[in-house]
């Protein structure tokens, strides 16, 4: 099934369904397929043929699940950019994909219209006034013809290209088909146990994994809710507004959300899955969340190349502690060794993936080194163990083990254990070079409302939960500690400026 294919079948079984809910706007999966149509015959009328490639430079905004399903429609491939990238790696994309056109908001204009300067390259604006001699989104999305367009629209069309957050490497495009996004939405419905009547608070990182913003209302038949801003009390405020039943969020989106409740109340009842991804999801917040609101966070894995969620807890079901869960159908995973033999349970390896979901590489076969993709399997650079029940953990990525004086240490477990002190909100390790051991653990911390804190009194408060030759060798407090888009802790920052 395509995405096409699920935008006209709802809009023809609940045309006056709202499908897109944005601050006070409600758009219907009637006038979403038409508003789609029009954009897609204006792009095709300016010039858009198959298999070309346009940038998406926007935020949570309709503006960007229209634009990218009217490029869909026209047979082209959306490449959403990450727009807090610095101007030269945005270059670096736009070079590698040669887009015919680049989307973007008005705040992003003035980086959008030097990244393109002299590339042939048209910018559409969505918003106000016209720079760079850009197209105007509005007049687009109005003149083009309503009608369903009369094209084939097959399983294995590339409809975009998913790029990686860059974190540990150079961003790679994932080459995502229909199939692909199909296949990862009827599993994380399946696993997730969604229904039609679910109504979904879309935070997902609009460059991240978008079609997580819209594919699973989108198959459903439910309800997406866009919020510009993840603020606590933006997100307590659309939840309560619009009856939100199902999200996904980082671990510390929830913290935040909860510590923000001890002082204001909102009627988050209406919560029944909240997913939490892309970071390890401490035990304690969990029960925390379930506590106060009655529905434990629900902890999972995915990762751009299996294009979504391929480990899944399950709803209603018993959670092991600091399990991601179980894989989710159509999904096979494997924990292997490094010649790539398979580990019994409890033994650390690398968690590799196999099934339709999984993409099949990278665009132009851009890479880091070894190809991620091993006979007809993705070697996802993650550490994990599976236990007899078949529950799967994460452990650390494969780059960030580090070895002192030969024995294995993962940074996850120093993190975990820093951030039980109560006084520690947020925390970081990484490897740095020691020349008697090789490698000594860093500790980068951040304190709660800038605490005091010594590292004498952090170390004190570690050795009664670390061996002695897992503590940090080195430490900084810290006011913040930089992100990449997705909210994830840059690591890679890190370890570029300890070197």
């Amino acid at each position: 099934m395509t995405l096409i294919e699920m935008l006209e079948k709802s809009a023809r079984e609940t045309p006056e369904k709202p499908a897109i809910i944005f601050h006070d706007t409600k758009i219907s999966y009637r006038d979403l397929n038409r508003t789609v149509n029009m954009l897609a015959d204006s792009l095709i009328a300016s010039g858009l043929k198959r298999g070309d490639r346009v940038g998406l430079m926007l935020p949570r905004i309709p503006e960007l699940v229209i634009s990218f399903l009217a490029i869909v429609k026209a047979r082209a491939i959306a490449c959403p950019i990450n727009f807090e990238f610095p101007a030269g790696k945005i270059r670096d994309i736009l070079e590698n994909i040669s887009p015919t056109f680049l989307i973007v908001n008005t705040a992003g204009i003035d980086s959008a219209g030097k990244a393109v300067e002299g590339s042939g390259t048209s910018i559409i604006l969505a918003g106000e006034g016209e720079k760079y001699g850009s197209l105007s989104w509005s007049e687009m999305s109005l003149r083009g013809n309503p009608d369903n367009p009369c094209f084939d629209y097959e399983d294995d069309d590339v409809v975009y290209l998913n790029y990686t957050s860059g974190s540990t490497g150079n961003p790679k495009g994932a080459v995502t088909t229909n199939s692909n996004i199909y296949w990862n939405t009827l599993a994380s419905a399946d696993a997730l146990k969604l229904t039609r009547e679910d109504v979904h608070l879309c935070m997902f990182a609009p460059f991240a994994h978008p079609h997580e913003i819209f594919a699973r209302p989108l198959y459903l038949g439910g309800t997406m809710v866009l919020v510009d801003k993840i603020y606590p009390k933006s997100i307590a405020e659309a939840i309560s507004r619009n009856r939100v039943t199902c999200m996904m969020g980082l671990a510390p989106m929830y913290e935040n959300l909860l510590d923000m409740l001890e002082h204001k109340d909102y009627d988050l009842s209406s919560l029944r899955v909240p997913e939490s991804g892309g970071m390890f999801t401490r035990p304690e917040i969990i029960s925390r969340f379930e506590k106060k609101l009655g529905a434990p966070i629900i902890p999972v894995w995915g990762s751009t190349e299996t294009t979504g969620i391929a480990l899944a807890n399950r709803p209603g079901e018993e959670m092991k502690s600091g399990s991601v869960g179980r894989p989710c159908p159509s999904y096979e995973v494997k924990i292997v060794d490094d010649f790539g033999r398979e580990l019994p349970s409890g033994e650390i390896g690398e968690m590799i993936f196999k099934g339709p979901a999984i993409v099949s590489g990278y665009y132009e076969a851009v890479t880091d080194g070894p190809t991620s993709f091993k006979d007809g399997w993705y070697y996802s650079g993650d550490l994990g163990r599976r236990d007899d029940e078949g529950n799967f953990y994460f452990v650390e990525r494969k780059s960030g083990m580090m070895k002192v004086a030969g024995l294995k240490v993962y940074p996850l477990e120093i993190e975990l254990a820093l951030l039980e002190h109560p006084l520690i909100k947020e925390a970081a390790v990484i490897p740095v070079q020691d020349r008697l051991r090789g490698e000594v653990p860093r500790a980068l911390i951040v304190t709660k409302n800038g605490a005091d804190l010594t590292e004498e009194e952090v170390l004190d408060f570690c050795r009664t939960r670390l061996a002695s030759y897992k503590l940090p060798r080195s430490m900084e407090i810290r006011e913040s500690l930089p992100k990449i888009g997705s909210g994830k802790i840059n690591k890679k920052a890190l370890r570029m400026e300890a070197a």
